[in-house]
């Protein structure tokens, strides 16, 4: 019997040729690091020169360091050019160079492979072309995400110690200062502004009325654009105007959430007169006491079922008002100077018999309405049910693979025993979390089903206002219809008179 040789088929182009795409990446912009970045250029570019089966088409190049896609526009290009059939191969010279973020270069590697486009990691010869090299830069992707974190970490180490000695500068200039010689001093004509802001402040004139002034007076913000009562506010409680420099008010995760405030879980340092004082500590003190005091707090009484719950078109929210004779509901964006929203403010009463005109009609075509749609939404979660079940139990088996095959790595010293418990551990980790979707997928399966029962059951036996509080999820308003959004995903529309 002759012998089955499984081959890889590239996408040819008109000229026969692959075509290929290098992409490269140094660290920082430093010089140094850019005689790198020139050098991978001029690496590929030699390398395809003469190639008779494959064709240089461009070079992708990012400089700068970066876990995400986001900080990197010549990779987000590249797959753009990718996605419109201009590319057949990638090849970069590491896993390193190419991402250092496990997740999303898989997900990105699996995007290419479906789009048909093949990555060479010259490095680590590597070719994605060969489904069994994915176990292999899991394990890669791991360490270098491993080697960032680690240079993350003594990135942060470096910057504490400037912030105890107070050596470390400010990237972002406030308002009302300059750079010069690498030193802040202040600017005059922008300082004025910032003690007239606050001298407006005491006086008795709130952030919108501030701003209002400063627009038509034409004085540019501190962006170029027009002021509003954020950008005031933000600056009545900045501390770098009285001279101190207060470090680390927000900290950031690595690979996680950035600009987090820091109530306690980071160590924050208070540097006195590190710049030249704009404003007196006593001025700032009084405008924070001030501010808190024109706080409003929240009213009991002033209540609504629907609070919470009313958005508008615009993505805002809806805030319910009785400044008036009566109360009424009133877009949050109608108090923006700039991309002022244009909905309806509508009173309370008419939502509220929206709201019950909603309720007669469940209730007189309930079983033309809710019956046929429980029994379609039972069919429908079952089989999505199945299909997610199928997924996750497929995804366990080869998680299993996975684990064989770092042990085998492991045995014949490919790598060391802790990266092979660390991989371990992490595959591991995973599997017990499909475990959970799968539970929690089969709860959601039955909760689903038991919400429009619950519609069924209860919109017979309750007032309008206690249905308010049982089935409605959110409403969504132009000021002119609404959109009522129930338990189970049931979305039903009414005029607003």
């Amino acid at each position: 019997m002759g012998n089955i040789t499984k081959m890889t088929l590239e996408k040819p182009v008109q000229n026969g040729k692959i075509r290929v795409a290098a992409y490269c990446r140094v660290s920082t912009d430093s010089s140094g690091q850019q005689h790198s970045y020139s050098a991978q250029k001029k690496y590929f570019t030699e390398l395809y020169r003469n190639s008779e089966t494959e064709e240089l088409i461009k070079i992708y190049a990012d400089s700068g360091s970066g876990t995400s896609t986001r900080y990197r526009p010549d990779m987000v290009r590249m797959l753009n050019d990718c996605k419109n059939g201009l590319i057949d191969r990638i090849v970069t010279k590491s896993v390193s160079r190419f991402a250092r973020n496990t997740k999303e270069c898989l997900c990105i590697l699996r995007e290419l492979k479906q789009l048909g486009v093949s990555v060479y990691f010259e490095k680590e010869s590597i070719d994605t072309a060969r489904m069994t090299d994915e176990i292999m830069i899991t394990i890669l992707e791991g360490l270098a995400q491993e080697e960032s974190a680690s240079i993350s970490e003594n990135i942060r180490w470096s910057l504490k110690k400037r912030m105890m000695n107070g050596t470390l500068t400010i990237a972002r200039v406030p308002y009302g200062y300059k750079k010069v010689n690498k030193s802040l001093v202040i600017d005059e004509e922008k300082a004025d502004t910032v003690k007239r802001i606050f001298n407006m402040y005491l006086s008795g004139n709130g952030a919108y009325r501030i701003a209002e002034t400063l627009n038509s007076e034409g004085l540019p913000s501190p962006t170029g654009g027009k002021w509003n009562n954020i950008t005031i506010l933000k600056m009545l409680r900045q501390e770098k105007y009285t001279g101190d420099i207060h470090w680390q008010k927000t900290y950031s995760e690595f690979m996680g959430r950035k600009g987090i405030k820091n109530c306690g879980e980071r160590d924050s340092y208070y540097i006195r007169d590190a710049l030249p004082a704009i404003i007196s500590r006593e001025t700032l003190a009084a405008a924070e006491t001030l501010r808190q005091n024109n706080t409003r707090k929240p009213k009991l009484t002033n209540s609504s079922r629907f609070r919470g719950k009313t958005k508008c078109v615009c993505g805002r929210s809806y805030y319910y008002t009785k400044s008036g004779r009566l109360p009424k509901w009133v877009c949050s964006g109608k108090r923006l100077p700039d991309k002022r929203c244009t909905g309806v403010s509508f009173y309370d009463k008419s939502l509220c018999y929206a709201w019950k005109r909603l309720c007669i009609k469940l209730r007189l075509f309930i079983n033309e309405v809710l019956v046929p749609c429980i029994r379609q939404m039972k069919q429908l979660e079952a089989r999505q049910y199945g299909g997610e079940e199928n997924e996750l139990k497929a995804r366990c088996e080869e998680l299993s693979d996975r684990r064989y095959v770092i042990y085998v790595l492991c045995s014949n010293g490919c790598i060391t025993q802790e990266k092979a418990a660390q991989a371990e551990l992490e595959i591991n980790a995973e599997l017990c979390e499909i475990e959970n979707k799968l539970i929690l997928s089969k709860k959601q399966h039955i909760r689903s089903a038991e919400k429009l029962t619950e519609i069924y059951e209860t919109i017979n036996k309750r007032t309008c206002a206690e249905l308010a509080d049982r089935l409605l999820v959110s409403a969504v308003t132009d000021g002119v219809s609404i959109e009522f959004e129930l338990i189970g995903g049931i979305k039903l529309k009414e005029d607003l008179m």
